[in-house]
């Protein structure tokens, strides 16, 4: 299955259910190499398409157990102690994670058994955000198109052999 047949509807479908992103995309560790990168835009969901672990079925098909993380990043809008400014928004940030999983969970895609929610990592803070990274299950289905050719028979001339008595 092509790759880019599982990350478009991800992507869509994180619009649907996550009204309020401003930012999707391939997740290639553009906030951990934030220098490195434009500015991207908050709150904004990374897509991850992990590895794939396959086993042999017949005929040159494949079934392949993979894991979809999905990151996302929200503006830490300040801090969460008692009496803090915006104290209520911050703490509110916590419940984006459950965003993810009411978007994803059970999401299909054709050659793509329905997302099963595997892990709900721990928030990570950085330099004005907060991440929330979930792991996704699922199965794909791939295989290969042969197409069998043969090989023409050659021609065969065959002539009579005299046989000589003695």
């Amino acid at each position: 299955m092509k790759r880019s047949k599982i990350y478009k509807p991800l992507k869509d479908q994180a619009l649907i259910g996550m009204p309020y992103l401003v930012f999707r995309d391939l997740q290639k560790g553009q906030m951990v190499r934030a220098k490195d990168n434009y500015p991207i835009p908050l709150p904004a969901l990374l897509i991850d398409i992990g590895d794939v672990r396959f086993s042999n079925l017949s005929e040159h098909q494949q079934k392949g157990d993979c894991v979809i993380s999905i990151y996302l990043y929200m503006d830490l809008v300040t801090d969460s102690f008692d009496n803090a400014e915006m104290e209520n928004e911050t703490i509110e940030l916590l419940d984006h994670m459950d965003d993810v999983f009411q978007t994803f969970e059970g999401f299909s895609i054709s050659g793509l058994t329905p997302l099963v929610r595997q892990t709900e990592y721990k928030p990570q803070y950085g330099t004005r955000f907060i991440m929330y990274r979930v792991d996704f299950a699922s199965t794909l289905d791939s295989g290969k198109q042969i197409k069998q050719t043969t090989t023409p028979k050659p021609e065969v001339e065959l002539k009579p052999y005299n046989f000589k008595r003695r």
